[in-house]
């Protein structure tokens, strides 16, 4: 826990001088995500495969994409890419485990003004969503893109201690997140014949205290893996 608390206070170096990015992450994604709800009726009609993609990315990604420039993933020497301040950071007497909660720390910034907001407003303000679901049932769905926000939108804080990003690697890489995003929609629409945000519904209806139990297990096995990557890949990396 003591470790934890001196992370929060590492944190907040970099909270004060982002209040604008946090704003416009809480404005903009709110906005945009309440004129994207409009079209709630037709994917649950017609299986929208643009409203999953946009409930992907929005609520793991998208908060963290608001951030300054000066703390993103970026080249720093060489092969190397990482973020600045983690660079900085680590040339200071501070433990690693410090360093690596304190990514994951300031991604809740960006993320909880958003969903703290928009999930309310989903619920009280559109009533193609309570038409659907009770308010229990409600509870439930809320709890699984909560987890999953935490388990897969840490990916990017977690990529702050930085990687050798060679154009090979980069290109393994990205055919292979294509691969696995491109047959996890498959495995939905064609396997399930359901989006992956009517499945979560139908979850949430049928088995919402397993679907919490696995979220809460994902959410757990996912933070301990990636401050154990994040540690390891600060010993292994020269910065300098």
């Amino acid at each position: 826990m003591k470790s934890w608390k001196q992370a929060f206070w590492l944190a907040k170096s970099e909270w004060k001088v982002s209040i604008v990015n946090i704003f416009l992450s809480w404005l903009i994604l709110t906005i945009v995500t309440l004129i994207f709800l409009t079209s709630f009726n037709r994917y649950m009609e017609e299986n929208y495969i643009g409203f999953d993609i946009f409930f992907l990315l929005v609520f793991s990604f998208g908060p963290f994409l608001f951030r300054s420039k000066y703390f993103q993933y970026k080249k720093i020497s060489g092969h190397i890419w990482a973020s600045p301040t983690l660079i900085m950071q680590a040339q200071l007497p501070i433990p690693k485990d410090i360093l690596a909660k304190s990514r994951l720390i300031i991604y809740f910034a960006y993320l909880l003004p958003f969903i703290l907001t928009i999930f309310p407003i989903m619920y009280i303000g559109y009533s193609p969503i309570r038409e659907v679901l009770s308010l229990p049932v409600y509870l439930v769905f809320v709890i699984i893109w909560i987890c999953y926000c935490l388990y897969f939108g840490i990916l990017l804080p977690a990529s702050d201690v930085g990687d050798y990003a060679t154009p090979k690697r980069m290109t393994y890489y990205f055919i292979f997140s294509f691969i696995i995003f491109f047959g996890i929609f498959i495995f939905f629409y064609k396997v399930l014949g359901y989006g992956i945000v009517a499945w979560t519904i139908r979850v949430a209806q049928n088995w919402p205290f397993l679907a919490i139990i696995i979220s809460v297990i994902l959410l757990v096995v996912s933070w301990k893996f990636m401050l154990f990557y994040m540690k390891k890949t600060m010993k292994k990396l020269d910065y300098m």
